[in-house]
């Protein structure tokens, strides 16, 4: 597309974002650093509805970075637990620290700098310089990668790097100039590709009646390749996992184990799939639990347990924990419905 065209993007984005765009989430208020990059995190891989709801919630258990630093890790992956992608929760906790150890408890607004800190990546970096200290950056998120995709009709395989290089470039070159106009266009891009231009049914194709500003100019749409841009990569194939977990209940505590840092569901408490049991432990089968995570199947066996007394000589990642003390642990969206739902054999009620 020409220059006239690509400055005519830029100013009809300006423009629906200030009179259609979102403008009352609740990250939008009060925009400081810490609360732009704990909404960007969350957003990256949670539905808008679901933040709103637990962002609000995070922030008054961790109302400031400091507070978020000074937190054990548990208490942050128990206010995390049910959003998923658990990484995010424990570069969150090590982010917070560094910035309160490395700048002071302030977000530095150099968007290299930013880049830095654990769990920032470029993206989100360019977001909190531009909506925290009205720094001129570029964001290039899914959301983005799609809108920019479509409208100038980019056909390549947006997961080389190649590709995304190319059109970081293009991003860059489509800011707009004026700095009072870069907050407008950012969370334009943002807004623009959450609400219209979706993967699925965007308003172009949808039959909604709602009017797309760049309706003439989308390259997508006069190829007819909206369905086909960006182009659809081949899927992640998706392995089928057998977990047996260890239900075992003594005086009012359940026995968990906390997970390794790596892996599935990691450094949350679970129930323990390998464990010596003793020869005269009785075993119930309770009915099987189908779980689908991002590469994986989860079919899970659980069996309760019934001991006499508490195993002794425990591994160190194995704990008794009271019913009462559950609320306040990271737990795995899987652990804590069965938690709620199951009727398991308490020996203290």
């Amino acid at each position: 597309m020409s220059s006239t065209e690509v400055k005519n993007f830029t100013k009809k984005l300006i423009s629906w974002q200030r009179s259609q765009g979102r403008h009352h989430l609740p990250w939008q208020i009060n925009r400081t650093a810490y609360r732009v990059w704990l909404s960007e995190v969350m957003l990256q891989q949670t539905q808008v509805a679901t933040v709103i709801e637990r962002y609000q919630a995070f922030l008054k258990r961790f109302p400031s970075v400091s507070d978020l630093a000074a937190a054990n890790i548990d208490d942050v992956l128990a206010e995390w637990s049910g959003m998923g992608y658990y990484t995010r929760a424990r570069n969150l906790h090590r982010c917070a620290q560094e910035v309160v150890n490395q700048f002071d408890g302030v977000f530095p607004s150099d968007p290299k700098l930013l880049e830095t800190l654990p769990g920032i990546g470029r993206s989100t970096a360019a977001a909190i310089a531009v909506f925290a200290y009205g720094e001129s950056a570029a964001i290039l998120d899914g959301n983005v990668k799609r809108v920019l995709a479509r409208v100038w009709g980019v056909q390549e395989d947006l997961s080389k790097t190649a590709a995304v290089k190319t059109l970081w470039l293009h991003a860059e070159s489509l800011l707009p100039k004026a700095p009072e106009d870069l907050v407008s266009y950012t969370q334009g891009l943002m807004d623009f590709g959450a609400t219209l231009c979706t993967q699925n049914k965007p308003a172009c194709i949808d039959g909604s009646g709602v009017i797309c500003p760049f309706e003439k100019d989308c390259q997508a749409k006069k190829l007819s390749l909206i369905d086909k841009i960006p182009l659809k990569v081949k899927k992640v194939k998706v392995t089928s996992v057998d977990i047996n977990w260890w239900i075992l209940i003594h005086q009012g505590k359940i026995l968990l184990e906390k997970r390794p840092h790596q892996g599935i569901w990691a450094g949350l408490w679970s129930f323990p799939e390998k464990l010596d049991l003793p020869l005269s432990a009785k075993k119930i089968e309770l009915p099987t639990i189908k779980h689908i995570l991002t590469h994986r199947r989860l079919s899970i066996r659980p069996v309760q347990v019934v001991v006499s007394k508490k195993l002794s000589n425990l591994d160190p990642q194995l704990e008794w924990i009271d019913f009462s003390e559950l609320k306040k642990l990271g737990l795995p969206t899987p652990v804590k419905s069965f938690l709620k739902n199951s009727n398991l054999v308490r020996d203290d009620v």
